[in-house]
């Protein structure tokens, strides 16, 4: 064999070694294989795909070599498959396609944005990197397209946004949260029934200084939710409570759970710090950890006239539910009734919704000033604030009533104009829980009464 030809092989030998590891390099350094439901995005495909597509999509630009992007990674792929067919997710190796991120000021790993209805305008995703916090916020942006298409208003995706709330500056009243102190804090968490979420703080910490305006603002959107309420804790000054949950850092967040009656125990919060993922977080842990849903009996006048008929609620909408009198039901079926208006509130958790029941046939007069004169169960949705009520033509289920409020939302119900001279209800009796009562038969005592005056 002549030495030209040993040499040319152990060159050839070379070369396919070098390409070998350059090929690994590159698999071990790429966070999302060809299998990944994450879709690769590179100079060559990036404006076809997302700027000039009709999808709305959701991006990370990483770096192969950061940690908090390898953190993120297999969160990330979880997501997407979540997502998959209904908002598409994609990633962007900056390391590779540094051009790709230019135009959006990608200055940190991972930068995570949501491309929806004004493609030029991203929405920056500063939420949990958890898959429940990017699919969360995946679907309120979704919805937010939707509604913004349904009502031929412009989307509020089309705006960039550093604190994830729509490019809005966080506001709300600072008297929505609950201050608490070494005093109140154990009579005021466990006593009551709520579900509390807490801010342990320093006044001088400037990360605490950053999170209160969000904190106020979703204690404000929380207010009208029942069974969860806001706190917060100046650690500087109470320093038994802080000590008693480990309280090292500021600011440190604690869910209490509803009748928790441990007072040691708590979950550590670790959503996102803005608005909207503080907000979706307590949504998302009511089921869980808050206390049960219950739908109140609307009872008196004053209730009514409080709850649902005070103008000053702006956008709030009352819902009355007029269920089949108990003489005409039964316990169970109006058990029934119950549980699916309990459903219903959860499913419309977040929206300005106060919801009654109400026995129906017991105030003929107001039941027919709004029309009930179909039998029942029947729903009317009341605004006070704009003087309006709608009354439900769909079955009572699940459905049908999701449907009845959805379309409240939108525009799509009938309405009529709030009568002004709306009768009064009648003060009622709490239901308890009970089939009717068997009517007493007086038979046998008009018999007797017969019988005395025979006698006489």
């Amino acid at each position: 064999i002549k030495p030209t030809t040993i040499n040319s092989r152990r060159l050839n030998m070379r070369v396919l070694a070098i390409s070998a590891l350059v090929l690994l390099a590159i698999s071990a350094n790429a966070l999302y294989t060809a299998n990944s439901p994450v879709i690769q995005l590179t100079e060559k495909n990036f404006q076809e795909l997302v700027v000039k597509g009709e999808e709305p999509w959701i991006v990370e630009f990483y770096a192969p070599w950061c940690g908090h992007c390898k953190s993120l990674a297999p969160e990330y792929q979880k997501a997407a498959k979540a997502l998959k067919g209904i908002i598409k997710v994609g990633a962007v190796d900056m390391t590779t396609d540094q051009s790709v991120g230019g135009p959006y000021g990608i200055q940190g790993f991972p930068t995570l944005k949501f491309f929806g209805a004004d493609k030029s305008k991203p929405k920056d995703y500063n939420g949990a990197r958890t898959a429940d916090g990017l699919t969360s916020f995946a679907m309120q942006e979704a919805n937010a397209i939707i509604n913004a298409r349904m009502n031929k208003k412009k989307s509020s995706s089309s705006s960039s946004s550093s604190s994830g709330d729509s490019g809005k500056k966080a506001t709300g009243n600072a008297d929505d949260v609950v201050v608490l102190t070494d005093a109140n804090f154990d009579d005021t968490v466990f006593n009551g029934k709520d579900m509390w979420l807490i801010e342990f703080y320093a006044p001088w910490c400037g990360h605490c200084k950053q999170l209160q305006p969000e904190w106020d603002a979703a204690a404000t959107k929380l207010k009208s939710t029942a069974g969860i309420k806001l706190g917060k804790v100046d650690a500087t000054e109470n320093s038994n409570v802080a000590s008693r949950y480990g309280v090292k850092g500021y600011p440190t967040i604690k869910l209490f759970p509803a009748s928790n009656n441990s007072k040691v125990s708590a979950i550590d919060y670790n959503a996102g710090r803005d608005t909207e993922s503080i907000v979706q977080y307590c949504f998302n842990q009511l089921d869980k950890h808050g206390p049960a849903v219950e739908i109140d009996q609307l009872l008196d006048q004053a209730t009514l006239e409080s709850k649902c008929l005070d103008k000053s609620k702006k956008n709030s909408l009352c819902v009355l539910a007029f269920l089949p009198h108990i003489f005409d039901s039964n316990a169970k079926e109006r058990n029934g009734y119950l549980a699916t208006l309990k459903k219903v509130y959860k499913k419309q958790r977040g929206k300005p919704l106060t919801f009654f029941w109400v026995q129906g046939g017991d105030n003929f007069k107001f039941e027919d000033k709004l029309g009930l004169s179909f039998g029942f169960p029947a729903v009317v949705a009341i605004s006070a604030s704009k003087e309006k009520y709608s009354t439900m033509r769909a079955a009572f289920n699940e459905k049908g009533v999701n449907a009845f409020l959805e379309g409240l939302v939108i525009g799509k119900e009938r309405l009529g104009d709030l009568p002004s001279d709306l009768p009064k209800i009648a003060t009622a009796t709490p239901w308890d829980g009970k089939d009717a009562a068997a009517p007493v038969d007086d038979y046998e005592d008009d018999e007797e009464d017969d019988a005395d005056k025979e006698d006489l």
